[in-house]
């Protein structure tokens, strides 16, 4: 074998016949074993030296060697060369493989001219009875994506997705698993291409993702936690990065390039949404230099729209120019209609009221055109239109009837927002303002969308302008520049500078110095009513933040809260309101010594300095700490300003601890069984009264007295606990999650249709099955589902005692599953 190595990689000009047939069955063994082991740089290496050798022997290399070379170069992310492979392959050999490998490398390069050429050949084979089911199957998706992407009949892409729901669990038993994985994770990118909700398409990625991390199939990875990391935009924005890093982080342990740069392009997204523009730019030049590396393509329209959300107007128009004529080259018909959309977006919002009325027939049929694909698009176009022509009541009463609709992507229901704001503001209809300023800002907060943060600010400052309310505008001004700053809008700077000197000039030309006290009793006074609306302790910390957020530059702030006499609580909240329980030495350090004094102190740890504010009650006792870490000292103002404001709240953090005493579990330190009834009759009423969805979910941990007797009731605790915490780090925020009693655990889930209520339990077990005692028992649960939609439960008991049975049946038939009610 030895032997055989040395002859291999010599590559010796006088090698015989025999040794070379030797050498390059030994290579080709390397290749494949690297390439089955993701070592897609030590496949290479063999390939090509295998069919260096293949050349001096003057033989052409089998098509299979040929076709395992493509798939090498694919999988580490040489597009454009393995497309050339696939390509001369299917010309000379007509390979059916070849046809399907060239199908979907020109969709990874969004270059459609092959499959367009090639369009027929699919469609004949897609009918023929000589085709196998898998080709078919394969081939169904490739005329899908390109009549996706080229605005053509998507109705294909509906009957694919009733054929996996019918035949699922016949195509999981006949199809190898590499091939049904991606049959479904392809099922999932076309309903996202088609407009199609993360609700209705989560279903068919987490079934990918736990299919690809059962059998391990890591390639199929990276691009999976990306599309999970895209469809949580819509629903939490910090599992979204976090996926999306997951992502980024197998590409570059597999070397895979393409997939390295898919992921640096949705971080980039991801980051433009949080409003960290110069971390977004930086990552979309990171993926480009990648594209240019394998020759491959960047998606240069999210740059466009991440210069049109910061009004770099100059520059997204030179991009649009630059990339139209190749969008048209390549028969990216979809794209290069987004290109023209944001040309088109931009005029509008510079009110060239002449160009927008010339152009708007023209663009009122393009998106009637695609309707299907950009409706949504259509119906913003005209707000902004409608609105640039001051006929605001139109925008209104359009943006009004969209936002009623479920299926919009959270952008858009910001820009639809944004048009309506700005027409009430214009028309002086204020009930219309109040009623929605509030829906923008939740969210903005609740999806994580920071980087649309100044324009809550600036809205509500030109509402309170129009009213000649100038303190309450002159402050909002304030904090809205803040944020453009940030992320680098230039435009809304300079004009948001102009309206603080009008205000100035216009009522207090003498009375500057007025003004400027004013502006800080009116910003301490609305920072204590926005702390007062929040009703649990996590929300609390989160208003405290954004309003340090607004005031000053920090790192991180600390809370500590002393519950009772044997329980305390330290949660960390960043800039971006992420929060987390944490244990750190230092902050326990300086924790301890603002309890000992009894006062603020300033603590210089390494490179940062700590500030801790002691929050009294009215017996001198201390209810909770405030700890903020910064890279520099705060002021003696600052820290007036700090200690007059917590201690201004003091009795609102009374209030939460004691919720949080009357309302949580002390073990695991979820709702207890009184409140978590309490909110589940709440939202089992909202079903009457709003025809709302509603699921609930039981979870009873299997074999948990085994755990007691085998391990003790100390390590039986301790996995309640760590339980308890992976159900809540697997549903979203707004989901309500208890502990219903013994090892028994629930979750509500509001707005949550029994089809996602099932996934969303799914999800939850397969996170439970990572847990384990002493790393050799595995933990798993029994869970049972029901949901009103499906049960159609007269009362909350009945909704109860469903979930219950599933629950129960699941345990009886062999635990370690989910099972539904509706469904048994």
């Amino acid at each position: 074998m030895d032997n055989l190595k040395e002859l291999a990689y010599k590559n010796c000009v006088d090698i015989s016949a025999g040794q070379g047939r030797d050498a390059i069955a030994y290579l080709l063994l390397e290749a494949k074993r690297s390439y089955q082991e993701d070592l897609v740089s030590d496949a290479k290496q063999s390939m090509e030296t295998a069919l260096e050798l293949y050349k001096k022997l003057d033989k052409e290399p089998p098509v299979s060697v040929q076709l395992l070379f493509g798939n090498v170069l694919g999988k580490i992310g040489d597009l454009k060369q393995a497309l050339t492979i696939f390509h001369d392959l299917y010309i000379k050999h007509k390979s059916m493989t070849a046809l399907i490998k060239l199908g979907y490398i020109s969709i990874d390069l969004r270059d459609f001219s092959l499959i367009k050429q090639y369009e027929n050949v699919y469609l004949h084979h897609i009918h023929s009875s000589l085709v196998t089911v898998v080709d078919k199957l394969h081939m169904q998706v490739i005329v899908s994506y390109l009549y996706s992407f080229t605005g053509r009949d998507t109705s294909l892409v509906q009957e694919m997705v009733d054929y996996q729901k019918v035949n699922s669990m016949i195509l999981r038993e006949n199809l190898k698993v590499g091939d049904y994985i991606r049959w479904i994770y392809n099922l999932h990118i076309l309903q996202l291409l088609n407009n199609r909700s993360w609700n209705e398409r989560a279903q068919f990625i987490y079934e990918a993702k736990s299919l690809a991390e059962q059998y391990q199939q890591h390639a199929l990875l990276t691009n999976i936690y990306n599309l999970i990391g895209i469809g949580l935009l819509e629903e939490n924005v910090i599992k979204a990065k976090e996926y999306m890093l997951k992502s980024r982080e197998l590409a570059i342990k597999l070397g895979n390039k393409q997939h390295e740069m898919n992921a640096n392009t949705n971080l980039f997204m991801f980051y433009q949404f949080l409003g960290d523009t110069s971390h977004a730019l930086e990552l979309a030049d990171q993926a480009k230099s990648l594209g240019k590396t394998i020759n491959s393509n960047f998606n240069e329209i999210n740059l466009v729209k991440l210069y049109y959300l910061i009004e770099d107007f100059p520059r997204a128009l030179t991009l649009i120019n630059e990339i139209k004529p190749t969008l048209r080259s390549k028969n990216l018909t979809m794209t290069r209609v987004d290109a023209l959309i944001y040309q088109y977006k931009i005029i509008l919002r510079q009110s060239d009221v002449k160009k927008a009325k010339r152009l708007w027939p023209y663009f009122e049929r393009l998106c009637k055109k695609y309707k299907g694909e950009k409706e949504v698009d259509l119906i913003l176009l005209q707000c902004q239109y409608f609105a640039v022509l001051k006929q605001h009541e139109e925008t209104i009463a359009i943006s009004t009837k969209c936002l009623e609709e479920e299926n919009i992507s959270v952008e858009n229901r910001l820009d639809l927002l944004m048009a309506l704001l700005n027409s009430s503001i214009e028309i002086g209809q204020d009930e219309v303002f109040t009623k929605y300023v509030q829906s923008f800002e939740n969210l903005v907060y609740d999806k994580g969308y920071l980087g649309y943060l100044g324009y809550v600010y600036y809205y509500k400052a030109l509402f309170y302008l129009k009213n000649e309310l100038y303190i309450k505008a002159r402050v909002h001004f304030i904090r809205a520049k803040s944020y453009f700053t940030r992320v680098k809008n230039l435009l809304k700077q300079t004009e948001i500078d102009g309206k603080i000197e009008t205000i100035d000039q216009r009522s207090l030309e003498s009375k500057l110095e007025m003004m400027d006290l004013l502006t800080n009793y009116e910003i301490m006074f609305e920072s204590i009513r926005l702390v007062h609306s929040a009703k649990v302790l996590e929300d609390v910390c989160k208003n405290i933040t954004k309003v340090l957020h607004e005031n000053l530059l920090f790192e991180h702030v600390y809370f500590y809260f002393r519950i009772d006499r044997k329980r305390t609580k330290t949660l960390s909240v960043n800039d971006k309101l992420q929060i987390a329980e944490v244990n750190n030495e230092v902050v326990d350090e300086v924790l301890g010594k603002v309890t000992r004094e009894k006062r603020s102190i300033q603590f210089n740890y390494a490179m940062s300095y700590f500030h801790g504010f002691p929050i009294l009650s009215d017996e001198n006792e201390i209810v909770s700490i405030v700890l903020i870490e910064n890279q520099s000292v705060f002021s003696k103002e600052g820290i007036y300003y700090l200690e007059q404001f917590l201690q201004y709240i003091a009795p609102k953090i009374e209030k939460v601890i004691f919720n949080e005493l009357v309302h949580v579990d002390d073990l695991t330190k979820l709702y207890n069984r009184n409140y978590f009834m309490k909110r589940l009759q709440e939202e089992f009423q909202k079903t009457t009264d709003y025809q709302a969805y509603l699921s609930f979910i039981m979870i009873d941990i299997d074999n948990f007295r085994y755990v007691n007797n085998q391990f003790g009731h100390a390590e039986g605790d301790h996995i309640l606990e760590k339980v308890a915490k992976t159900i809540q780090q697997s549903v979203r925020s707004g989901d309500i999650v208890g502990r219903y009693g013994g090892e028994e655990l629930i979750v509500i889930l509001p707005n949550t249709s029994s089809e996602i209520a099932k996934v969303v339990a799914q999800r939850i077990l397969h996170e439970i099955r990572k847990i384990f005692v002493n790393d050799t028992y595995q933990i798993t649960a029994s869970i049972g589902v029901s949901s009103v939609d499906r049960d159609v439960p007269i009362t909350i008991q009945e909704l109860i005692d469903k979930a219950d049975l599933a629950e129960r049946y699941a345990k009886e038939n062999g635990k370690n599953q989910v099972v539904s009610y509706w469904e048994m």
